[in-house]
């Protein structure tokens, strides 16, 4: 894998970006087999971009705009995602570990084997998604939406949620703790003795 300085905005595959800075405004590229190392993205406008069997790590991606896009078989590891807007992507094979997604909107998403690890998930959005074989574990989930998602299948008993913001419908088929069920019961109206 060789390793590359700058980001042009030509396909990148099979190379290595370590510690660079990207900004501006970027129409259409793909990445493709790649590793991102400790980059910062804030400053720039990804809109354009797919980005497929790739690992990036420890890299700043708060407040990008990653929307209508397609992310396949990628590892984000160590990353800040705060605020990151994903609405209308397809996600597929990817694994979000001990990654900060407070805030991130994931609205209109498509979802297959996505995995979330020990992730932040605070106020984040997941409205509308349509979820297949997705898998949430030790998840901060605070204030956490989920309007028009079928949760049904999803399991958040190793999670800490906390004030979800879910339709009483919503919940039928999730798996939760005993714990947890006794909080979202206040959703229903239930007062526990």
């Amino acid at each position: 894998m060789r390793k590359v300085n700058k980001i042009t905005g030509e396909d990148l595959d099979s190379v290595e970006l370590n510690g660079i800075e990207v900004s501006g405004y970027y129409e259409y590229f793909e990445i493709n087999n790649c590793d991102l190392i400790s980059c910062d993205f804030s400053k720039s406008n990804l809109q354009g971009i797919d980005i497929s069997k790739s690992r990036l790590k420890f890299s700043n991606f708060s407040n990008v705009d990653l929307s209508e896009r397609s992310y396949r078989e990628v590892e984000f590891n160590d990353c800040n995602l705060v605020g990151v807007d994903f609405s209308g992507s397809f996600i597929e094979e990817v694994t979000f570990d001990n990654c900060n997604l407070n805030y991130s909107n994931f609205s209109g998403c498509h979802f297959k084997k996505v995995h979330f690890k020990n992730t932040k998930l605070d106020e984040a959005s997941f409205n509308d998604v349509k979820i297949k074989e997705t898998f949430f574990d030790e998840c901060s989930m605070h204030g956490t939406e989920f309007f028009q998602t079928k949760l049904k299948g999803l399991d958040f008993s190793s999670c800490d949620i906390k004030d979800l913001r879910v339709p009483i419908e919503g919940l039928k088929g999730l798996t939760v703790s005993y714990e947890q069920a006794l909080g979202l019961s206040l959703l229903l109206g239930i007062k526990i003795k």
